[in-house]
């Protein structure tokens, strides 16, 4: 009959919507100017190997605690009873990282924030493994411990076996003391991930009764004057006056977020999230993206920026008109933004257009506002370059999915984001 047809479909619509794990996403609020000449000297040192900063510890430290809104960040639980941690999510890297009991009582970055106690956990284990991790001109070290690593709340069923391996900080550099959050949770692959630790995420995935969909993705609301967010798939609220950044949800999509369908592209390499790009375009001008007219990019939510080569940068840059303060900062005029030419990303054979009202990131300082371009030259030599980066410029205006399970990233448009 056709009532049983209906209340079938009804049924599976629910168990879909229902068969992934919401967890709320925060965001940090900053009120110093973006420092974008620390950002690209970070994302050089993530993807260049061997590369030295060429910025101060001064310098490095105010771009740790100043992603903008690249930075969000939810809570994990480690141990039983669950230890509760705010860990920033970063597509970027590939280890999970807390403070711990027993670093000494100088270092303050780990004293400032919460530590893991492995004493009070009835399934932790400490092992005998090192471990040392570099973030630029900072570093965090300490050992390795086994232990259970939940999303959302403890035996929420989005949990690891006591087995699961993280990096338990008790050395960590100065430059990490102002992080609002206490550690990072890597979300890349595991062939970049430091002494071979496996993810969490590997777990939760390998268990296809509580996670069908090997899936995570990003819905990031950029527009600063609404009040509404983001969804792991991610739901992040980037309204600065806001409390809540949003939500992540685990296992699955939101079609409440996007409008079908996704576009999806297939991974170029198993390290980062490496995708390739057909092409950008300014005015229908192509960039003249090189390697038989396409490029690799790499999608990013530890950044706020887009990324590209020098060449493909300063084409970009002279065709939307804007001019280089010498200060790493390409600069337009805030009143004549809807003059501006959109930019066009096409990928997998489809365009996504950026307005300038998404690749221009306003800034408010000493009373007045400054209007810089969202974007940044940073040079990768072969074998593992050129690429771009597609960091919060573009994922805020598109709802972008990770499917670990098929090895590919999706975009689709997103529903009441940042210039929709």
């Amino acid at each position: 009959m056709a009532w049983r047809g209906l209340f079938v479909t009804i049924l599976v619509l629910i168990v879909l919507i229902d068969a992934f794990e919401r967890i709320p996403v925060n965001k940090i609020k900053h009120t110093k100017k973006y420092n974008k000449k620390a950002a690209v000297e970070k994302l050089k040192q993530r993807y260049i190997k061997n590369y030295k900063p060429k910025i101060n510890q001064k310098d490095y430290s105010e771009n740790l605690t100043n992603y903008e809104d690249a930075q969000y960040y939810g809570n994990i639980t480690i141990g039983t009873p669950g230890q509760y941690f705010s860990v920033l999510f970063d597509t970027g890297s590939s280890n999970l990282w807390v403070p711990c009991k027993g670093c000494p009582f100088t270092d303050f970055a780990c004293l400032f924030h919460k530590q893991f106690n492995c004493n009070t956990s009835s399934t932790c284990t400490m092992t005998n493994q090192d471990f040392e991790i570099q973030y630029g001109s900072g570093a965090v070290s300490g050992s390795v411990a086994n232990d259970v690593v939940c999303f959302g709340n403890t035996g929420s069923g989005y949990c690891t076996d006591k087995t699961q391996g993280f990096a338990c900080a008790t050395d960590e550099d100065p430059v990490f003391m102002n992080m609002v959050f206490d550690g990072i949770l890597g979300m890349g692959w595991d062939s970049i991930s430091v002494d071979n630790l496996t993810q969490p995420m590997d777990q939760i995935f390998a268990n296809k009764a509580t996670c069908p969909q090997a899936v995570f993705a990003f819905w990031l609301n950029t527009d600063l004057n609404g009040n509404t967010g983001a969804v792991f798939a991610f739901w992040l609220n980037t309204d600065l006056n806001g409390n809540t950044g949003g939500e992540m949800t685990l296992c699955g999509t939101d079609p409440n977020h996007y409008v079908e369908p996704i576009a999806w592209a297939p991974l170029a390499a198993t390290d980062y999230w490496r995708i390739t790009i057909d092409a950008v375009h300014v005015k229908g001008k192509n960039l003249d993206v090189p390697v038989s007219g396409s490029i690799w990019a790499i999608v990013d939510t530890g950044t706020t920026l887009i990324t590209g080569p020098t060449t493909n940068i300063t084409a970009l840059v002279d065709s939307i008109g804007a001019f280089d303060d010498g200060q790493g900062d390409y600069i337009v005029s805030c009143t004549g933004l809807h003059f501006l030419p959109n930019v066009t990303v096409t990928i997998s054979g489809q365009d996504f257009v950026l307005t300038p009202f998404d690749y221009v990131l306003v800034e408010e300082q000493n009373g007045g506002k400054s209007c810089v371009l969202g974007f940044a030259a940073v040079d990768v030599d072969p074998p593992n370059g050129p690429f771009w980066i597609l960091g919060d410029v573009f994922i805020g205006k598109f709802y972008t999915a990770f499917d670990r399970g098929n090895k590919r990233v999706g975009f689709a448009q997103s529903k009441g984001g940042k210039g929709q």
